[in-house]
C-alpha cells in the first residue's frame, strides 16, 4: 500500500489573500517524487483550534503530515503549541533547539527563545537560513513534521534533512513526463487515453491547452523501474495520439 502524506499550511495571511501559498505546491511535488501519495492539502488560520482540528483530520488519512508556518517567535506563531495539544503531548523548552538558535544568533538568541519550545519528544530540524528550527515528532506510528513558512528556509530544511528520511520510508520514487500532442480538443485526447488511468501506479492528466498537453506520473521501486514504466506509458500514449514532443527526466533519457 502506498504511503500517504498530507500538508497543512498555517497562516491567516494566506487565507486573506495577502501572501501567495507556494509551499504546498512545492511540497506536493517533492512528496510525490519520493513515492508518497499526497492525500490532502489544507490551509488554516493562525488559530490554535483550527490548527489542532486540521492536524487531527489529516492524521486520519495520512502516514506523514508536513506543516509549514507559525514556528517563529512572534505572538501569532502558535503552530508548535497547537501541534502539541492536538497530539496530547507536553509543550516544553527544547534544549537542543535552543542550541541550534545560539549557534547562528548567539547575541540575540534570548529574543528568539519562543522558537525553542516544541512538543515533548520532538527532534529539532536545523534552520541554516533563518532563525526558527523545525521539528519531527512521532505519534502512534505516524510522523508530524513542522517547518517554517518562509519558502527559502522551508525548502533548504526539507531537502537537507527531511527528504532523505522520508525517502527511506516509502522505498519508492516517482517520475513524471510532459507529452505535447498535436491535438487541439481535450475531450478527444481524454477519450483516447482513458484506459491508461486504470493502470496501477500510473497517473495521467490532460490539460486544456492548445495543443493539448498530458502529464504522466508513475511510481517505481527505483529509478530504473520507474523509468521503465514511464517509457511504457509514453509508448502507449504515442500509439494512441499524434505526439509533437515529450519532456521527460534526465534519469530516463539515457
Amino acid at each position: 500500500m502506498r504511503a500517504r502524506a498530507s500538508i497543512i499550511v498555517v497562516g491567516s495571511e494566506i487565507l486573506k489573500g495577502i501572501t501567495l501559498d507556494t509551499n504546498s505546491n512545492w511540497l506536493a511535488k517533492k512528496l510525490t517524487g519520493i513515492g508518497f501519495e499526497v492525500a490532502r492539502i489544507l490551509a488554516v488560520p493562525d488559530e490554535a483550534g483550527e490548527i489542532e482540528w486540521g492536524l487531527k483530520a489529516l492524521l486520519e488519512c495520512s502516514d506523514v503530515v508536513v506543516a509549514t508556518g507559525g514556528l517563529g517567535f512572534t505572538e501569532d506563531d502558535i503552530t508548535s503549541q497547537a501541534i502539541a495539544r492536538a497530539l496530547g503531548l507536553g509543550y516544553e523548552f527544547n534544549n537542543e533547539a535552543y542550541k541550534l538558535i545560539e549557534q547562528r544568533h548567539r547575541e540575540d538568541a534570548v529574543k528568539y527563545v519562543k522558537a525553542a519550545y516544541m512538543p515533548s519528544g520532538a527532534k529539532p530540524i536545523p534552520n541554516n537560513v533563518g532563525v526558527s528550527p523545525g521539528f519531527i515528532v512521532e505519534w502512534r506510528g505516524k510522523k508530524v513534521i513542522a517547518l517554517p513558512g518562509v519558502p527559502v528556509e522551508m525548502k533548504e530544511m526539507f531537502e537537507r534533512y527531511v527528504e532523505p528520511l522520508l525517502q527511506s520510508l516509502t522505498g519508492r520514487i516517482s517520475m513524471r513526463a510532459i507529452v505535447v500532442t498535436n491535438h487541439m480538443v481535450e475531450a478527444e485526447v481524454d477519450e483516447l487515453v482513458r484506459g491508461l488511468r486504470r493502470m496501477e501506479d500510473v497517473y495521467v492528466k490532460t490539460h486544456a491547452e492548445k495543443p493539448v498537453k498530458i502529464t504522466i506520473v508513475v511510481y517505481g521501486g527505483d529509478v530504473k523501474s520507474a523509468c521503465a514504466i514511464l517509457e511504457r506509458v509514453i509508448g502507449d500514449v504515442s500509439r494512441r495520439l499524434n505526439v509533437k514532443s515529450v519532456e521527460k527526466p534526465l534519469e530516463c533519457s539515457g
